[in-house]
């Protein structure tokens, strides 16, 4: 009973401090955009022009959600959207000018609160928190 007492208090303890820094993140940017459409425009930054099931399948979403997100990019001319010349159904995504800047205020915005978050964990204990997380998410591919 203990052991499953621990592994709901443990997933409790990082969904409640990965909400405080959603929120925290929204409130502070005043930014109209949400963490998914940022991390959309982080990886068309990285990566250059991109199909959205590429997307889809690199961030974890499904194809509907992505869908659904691309509306406000697009319309906020944030990203372009590209037919394949030689096969119409598809489509390519890429950041503009105007995406980027808003990427890169998101990006100032991030390290504010990463600042504030992580202010009283040495740099050593932020960088195990990172290689824990990432040993985590890549173990459950």
């Amino acid at each position: 009973m203990k052991d499953e007492q621990t592994f709901f208090n443990l997933l409790h303890t990082m969904d409640q401090v990965t909400n405080k820094m959603l929120i925290r993140f929204q409130r502070e940017s005043e930014l109209s955009l949400g963490i998914s459409h940022i991390l959309v425009l982080l990886e068309l930054h990285n990566n250059g022009e991109l199909r959205p099931s590429d997307l889809a399948e690199t961030l974890g979403y499904t194809p509907a959600s992505l869908t659904h997100l691309s509306t406000k990019l697009i319309k906020n001319e944030y990203i372009t959207l590209r037919n394949d010349k030689e096969d119409r159904r598809t489509k390519y995504w890429n950041i503009t000018p105007l995406g980027l800047e808003v990427l890169n205020e998101a990006k100032r915005y991030g390290q504010q609160v990463r600042t504030e978050f992580f202010s009283h964990l040495s740099a050593a204990e932020q960088n195990q928190l990172l290689k824990i997380y990432t040993k985590l998410n890549e173990t459950f591919i």
